[in-house]
């Protein structure tokens, strides 16, 4: 795919230098309204063209404007730059040949062959193409020393003018290799974006950049985000119909991850893993993670209102988590994986696994929290401390907070009013005085965290947990 991908792109890039050229081309032809002027003694020029002159200007006129409308109609024909190559030089050979007017200046016939088989020779430059600068390159000095064999040019004189015209030409030959080289490698880029993050490329492109496995420790903001109950989603639909629903959404994800430069490391099917911090670390590393996630959260929204696949809303949930991990190329010496590793990585999954559990759409860890700019982003979220709680397979307890966010002033009150309550039912629950704490998530029926307290607190007035308790809850599942 890449490569037909390329191929395209050089195509569409030849295309539109052969329409580039093919303008010039015009313009000199639209030169013979001159001789026609001058012809008729409308404007007076020395030496006076003949009916000669007239002809082949009219002729390089014709075939300009036959070329100009070929190319314009985006018709793509891979041998036609040879073609109006050749041509663009029998034109010179043609006026050399048959206009009488050189006969009159014959001793600057050199200089005129050299001017034209130039000239001709720059204009070709325009395609940016290896195989036609040196079709070109070769055809000038053939018409050159055609020329001035034909006019009987004395060697010397021939070889004077010689030397200026092949460094020239090799010149030409050398900023057309340059020119390609560069383009192929922004091509090469612009295509390597389509898998890696434009942050990663950067940096791959960097000079003394080492290739090999290894990593170094870093503190990093990794964000998990993964669809609910994509298993009956991708059983209600056909394969296609999956391959189009997931390829859409994923899609306007990354432009969501990549414009607050977040690097993706992985697609685990539905799920997306990402980076903030490696491989560049940046001090608003765990804000833009927030940001991200609270972007992705409203493109879904959008994505609902839009979506004629899907039988059911589509959900997703978001765990961030800040931590340090070790950040590198990892694999074997033939194919590296630039990606992170370490205990937080699985931290981060945990709690992208307990937005579930909870009901909520973003929950953070308080090491995010912590190095979140709380007094600056207060007028655009809300965050609440959801729970102290201890995931699967590890031994010390975090707290988890959700990220809430708002459009309007009114959304902000209701978002505090209900957090105030919540606090307030959180509070008595600690102190284990469940049942008074049992109203205050009632109030907040329609809250998915409030309604885990219900179910909790219903619980713990008939069964109280040991007098050890200290409101942390331990997760027995993933």
């Amino acid at each position: 795919m890449a490569a037909n991908l390329f191929d395209k792109i050089l195509q569409e890039r030849e295309s539109r230098n052969e329409k580039r050229v093919a303008y010039i081309r015009f313009a000199l032809g639209m030169m013979f309204i001159l001789d026609v002027l001058a012809h008729f003694d409308i404007l007076i020029v020395w030496p006076k063209p003949q009916g000669a002159t007239f002809i082949i200007s009219i002729f390089l006129f014709l075939y300009a404007l036959s070329v100009l409308i070929l190319v314009s109609r985006n018709y793509y024909l891979k041998y036609l730059k040879y073609f109006v190559i050749f041509f663009d030089y029998m034109y010179i050979v043609l006026s050399f040949m048959f206009d009488p007017t050189l006969i009159e200046i014959k001793p600057a016939i050199v200089w005129l062959a050299f001017t034209a088989s130039v000239l001709f020779y720059l204009i070709n430059l325009l395609r940016y193409s290896r195989e036609g600068t040196i079709f070109a390159g070769i055809l000038s000095i053939l018409v050159y020393l055609g020329i001035c064999i034909f006019f009987q040019i004395a060697p010397s004189s021939i070889v004077n003018v010689l030397t200026p015209l092949v460094l020239i030409i090799y010149i030409g030959y050398s900023i057309t290799s340059s020119n390609k080289k560069m383009m192929v490698e922004a091509n090469t880029k612009k295509m390597m974006e389509r898998y890696l993050p434009p942050q990663l490329i950067d940096e791959l492109y960097k000079p003394n950049v080492i290739h090999k496995a290894g990593g170094i420790k870093q503190e990093v903001t990794i964000l998990f985000s993964d669809i609910r109950s994509f298993t009956s989603i991708s059983e209600s639909l056909n394969a296609e119909d999956v391959v189009i629903f997931l390829n859409k959404y994923l899609s306007e994800m990354t432009d969501i991850i990549f414009q607050n430069k977040g690097t993706i490391d992985k697609f685990i099917g539905d799920a997306v893993m990402t980076i903030f911090g490696a491989p560049i670390q940046q001090e608003d590393d765990a804000l833009r993670a927030v940001i991200s996630a609270v972007e992705m959260k409203k493109a879904v929204v959008h994505f609902n209102q839009n979506n004629n696949i899907l039988d059911i809303p589509l959900e997703i949930g978001i765990g961030i988590h800040t931590g340090e991990v070790v950040a590198g190329n990892i694999g074997s010496e033939k194919r590296l994986d630039y990606t992170v590793i370490g205990d937080n990585v699985n931290l981060s999954s945990r709690i992208e696994g307990l937005t579930k559990y909870y009901g909520c759409s973003i929950l953070i860890s308080q090491y995010t929290y912590e190095k979140l700019p709380l007094k600056s982003i207060e007028d655009s979220f809300c965050f609440r401390e959801i729970d102290n709680v201890m995931v699967k397979g590890k031994s010390e307890s975090i707290r988890i907070f959700e990220v809430q966010n708002f459009d309007t002033e009114q959304e902000r009150v209701e978002l505090i009013k209900n957090k105030k309550a919540f606090e307030k039912g959180m509070a008595l629950y600690r102190q284990k005085k469940y049942k008074e704490a049992f109203p205050y998530f009632k109030y907040l029926n329609d809250d998915g965290p409030s309604k885990v307290y219900m179910d909790r607190c219903r619980l713990y007035v008939k069964n109280p947990p040991g007098s050890a308790w200290n409101g942390t809850h331990v997760m027995d599942t993933k």
